[in-house]
């Protein structure tokens, strides 16, 4: 099983391909699918709570190890992790991973899509990873 993961997605058609794409390094243990709920459910595991809330059926619910990294997808503003952050804050610190629009990507309808996200996902998570910046709580861009 991979290190955990919390992912942050608005659909769970791009979801589910994620979660497929990142395994086996990376176990996608919650799915979000709005800032309300993240805002809830996040500070909820990252306390390490066994029992969270979700609106979705994606992801293990394996929350037996705390989570490495929040993953968010495109769809999600600075307004919107903002508030996520703020609820989650000092509880366990931990990177939180968005997209860099500035890269060009497939488009959101495209099957590509969610590979080339995962791509460089998978890349930041290792710099991050052998710089030891993996307790870091902030946003990094990938």
């Amino acid at each position: 099983m991979g290190a955990p993961v919390i992912l942050c997605g608005r659909t769970e058609a791009i979801g589910s391909g994620v979660i497929a794409d990142l395994k086996p390094e990376f176990d996608v243990i919650h799915f979000i699918m709005n800032q309300e709920a993240g805002a809830t459910q996040i500070p909820a595991i990252l306390r390490g709570e066994q029992e969270v809330e979700t609106q979705s059926a994606l992801g293990s619910h394996d929350y037996s190890k705390k989570p490495v990294a929040v993953i968010l997808g495109g769809g999600y503003d600075d307004a919107a992790i903002e508030v996520m952050m703020r609820a989650a804050a000092g509880i366990h610190p931990i990177p939180w991973l968005r997209p860099d629009l500035t890269i060009p990507a497939p488009a959101v309808s495209s099957p590509g899509y969610g590979k080339a996200l995962v791509e460089r996902i998978k890349v930041v998570l290792a710099q991050l990873e052998k710089d030891g910046k993996m307790h870091d709580e902030k946003v990094v861009l990938y």
